[in-house]
């Protein structure tokens, strides 16, 4: 998470915005790993640190990623007005939905969706919901906000792209990914959060919220008033 390497000061630290296993970006792309590698070089010119920079671009598609077939999931979702309070309850209608999906490909063998957050699925959404609407914090123990609501995020992530996986066909991790970020009442939903949450008094909880609730290459579609690269 880019907020932990802030606190670590290291003397050299390039963030990049790819999925996680890919620091390069994408497989098969020289000239774009290229370009990584000598952005994270460049930063030995600095006669001072700690530094901490971001890579300016995404990475470009795989092959299967920019392929003619399109992948959706064909789960019935329909799209709320984009008001908070029909939004919250979208997203709470939304999980509805999936969780059948996800207790078939349960009862089928395959792994099973832990959540980590000390809410439910359903209480991160009423509790993203009230950060929404008035800041109101929800009772989540001795759990600082930023952590929760990282680990919030991370749960409702989680939860949908698992049950997804119970629908036919391959699609590559960035097509469902795609799918998540582009096509969700919970995406959505956390955009809205983490729209709020890029002006809260507390530094950590900005990062999180400019940084890692939502990846870069969606914020302008789910955060259009963020800038990004600040």
């Amino acid at each position: 998470m880019r907020h932990h390497t802030e606190q670590m000061l290291l003397p050299r630290f390039l963030w990049v915005p790819f999925p996680l296993g890919r620091p390069f970006g994408a497989p098969h792309a020289p000239d774009f790993q290229r370009r990584v590698l000598h952005s994270a070089l460049s930063l030995f010119e600095r006669d001072q640190g700690p530094v901490l920079e971001d890579f300016p671009d995404d990475a470009p598609a795989t092959a299967a990623e920019a392929g003619d077939s399109a992948w959706s999931c064909p789960i019935s979702i329909p799209t709320p007005a984009d008001d908070r309070p029909a939004l919250v309850v979208a997203a709470l209608d939304e999980i509805a939905r999936l969780e059948p999906w996800l207790e078939q490909r349960v009862s089928s063998g395959q792994p099973d969706f832990a959540p980590i957050a000390p809410l439910s699925l359903r209480e991160v959404v009423e509790a993203f919901g009230a950060l929404i609407e008035d800041g109101a914090l929800p009772d989540a123990g001795a759990m600082p906000l930023h952590e929760w609501v990282r680990l919030g995020c991370d749960d409702l992530h989680g939860f949908a792209i698992e049950a997804s996986k119970a629908q036919p066909g391959r699609p590559s991790a960035r097509q469902r990914d795609d799918w998540f970020w582009n096509e969700t009442a919970l995406a959505r939903l956390i955009g809205a959060t983490a729209t709020v949450l890029v002006d809260h008094e507390s530094p950590l909880v900005q990062a999180l919220a400019r940084r890692a609730m939502v990846p870069r290459i969606y914020m302008s579609t789910l955060m259009p008033d963020v800038d990004p690269f600040i």
